[in-house]
C-alpha cells in the first residue's frame, strides 16, 4: 500500500540596468513577504502548489513550530511526535522527518524516519500523517544508526519504503554524492554565523520550509548588533567552511544591519516571486539552492 503524497555579477550594462530596476521596484514595494500573526491551514489530503511559478513557493512552515509537534493519524489517533528534521544542506531541502513513537509490538520507544510529503496539517492545525499503520510500523529506524550513516543514500531508502518519489526544485542537479551526510536541524540551533573577515554577525534562529515539498526557503538569522528581529537569508548565500563546518556570509556587518528583517514572533506566512527576486538581487545567488563549501574563502572587503 502506497502512502499518500502531497505534495550579481554581470559585466553588460543591460543586465546591470535590469538588476537595478528589479532592486528599485522591490525596494519601493518592499520584499514581498506576506505577514500574518497566525497561519490558517485547510483540511487537505495533498499538499498542492499555491502557484505553478517555481519562485512563488506559497505557504511556509517554521522549523521551530514543527519540532516537538504531535503527529496524529487520519483518524486523529496520536501516533508520535516530531523530534528532528534531517537536512540535505547541499540541495537545500528536508531529506526526512524524524518521528518518535511508542511501538506496541516492540514494547519500546522508536525513532523512525518519514518523508516530509506524507505530513500535512488538518483542520485543527495538528500535523497529520497519511499512511497506513502497517507501513508506519515498518518504517526505517534511527535508534541503531550512527550519525555518519545518515546519508542521502539512506534517505532514498526511506522514500522507497513509503513509495514516495523524492523531488525538489533542485531535482535536476546531480545527486552522485549518495554518501553526502545529512544534518540534524537541532544541531544547527543557535549556530554562530560570521563574515569572511571573522566578525560575528549573529546566529541561526530557524528555517522557513515550503509546506508543499520541504524546500528550505531561507535561514532566519538573529543579527548580533540588532536589538530584535530576524533576517531571512537564502541558504545558497551561506558558506560552510570545513573542517569545523563554520557558517559564513560574504557580507559586512554594516551592510547586513541596513537590510530589512521581520519580528521574531511574526514570521512571514508565504514566500512569493517578489521576495525571491529581492533576495537574488541582494545576494547575487540562486535563491533555492544549498549551502556552498569554500575552504579557501577570502575576507569580504569593508
Amino acid at each position: 500500500m502506497m502512502c499518500k503524497s502531497r505534495g550579481l555579477s554581470d559585466s553588460t550594462p543591460l543586465r546591470f540596468r535590469n538588476v537595478v530596476m528589479i532592486a528599485l521596484l522591490v525596494t519601493i514595494s518592499g520584499p514581498s513577504l506576506s505577514w500574518a500573526q497566525t497561519q490558517k491551514n485547510s483540511d487537505v489530503k495533498e499538499v498542492s502548489p499555491d502557484s505553478d511559478d517555481e519562485l512563488d513557493r506559497g505557504r511556509i512552515e517554521v522549523s521551530s513550530s514543527v519540532l516537538h509537534s504531535k503527529v496524529v493519524s487520519e483518524k486523529s489517533d496520536l501516533v508520535g511526535e516530531i523530534s528532528d528534521l534531517l537536512l540535505d544542506l547541499q540541495h537545500g531541502h528536508i531529506a526526512t522527518v524524524v518521528m518518535t513513537r511508542q511501538s506496541l509490538q516492540a514494547g519500546k520507544t522508536q525513532r523512525i524516519a518519514v518523508p516530509w510529503r506524507v505530513l500535512s496539517r488538518n483542520r485543527e492545525n495538528v500535523i497529520q500523517i497519511r499512511c497506513s499503520a502497517e507501513k508506519l510500523a515498518r518504517a526505517p529506524e534511527l535508534d541503531s544508526k550512527d550519525a555518519t550513516l545518515l546519508t542521502r543514500r539512506w534517505a532514498s531508502s526511506v522514500y522507497d519504503h513509503f513509495g514516495i518519489k523524492e523531488r525538489t526544485i533542485n531535482e535536476d542537479k546531480p545527486k552522485s554524492d549518495v554518501d553526502y551526510q545529512l544534518v540534524r536541524a537541532t544541531s544547527l540551533e543557535n549556530i554562530r554565523v560570521s563574515n569572511l573577515g571573522g566578525a560575528e554577525l549573529g546566529h541561526i534562529a530557524g528555517f522557513a520550509i515550503a509546506k508543499r515539498d520541504g524546500l528550505i526557503l531561507y535561514a532566519a538569522l538573529k543579527v548580533t548588533v540588532k536589538d530584535q528581529g530576524l533576517q531571512g537569508i537564502p541558504l545558497s548565500a551561506f558558506i560552510v567552511k570545513p573542517p569545523k563546518n563554520e557558517w559564513l556570509l560574504d557580507i559586512s556587518e554594516a551592510a547586513l544591519v541596513e537590510r530589512t528583517g521581520f519580528p521574531i514572533s511574526t514570521w512571514p506566512a508565504t514566500v512569493d516571486r517578489g521576495w525571491s527576486e529581492y533576495v537574488h538581487v541582494l545576494y547575487g545567488r540562486p535563491v533555492f539552492e544549498g549551502v556552498r563549501s569554500a575552504p579557501n574563502a577570502v575576507a569580504v572587503k569593508p
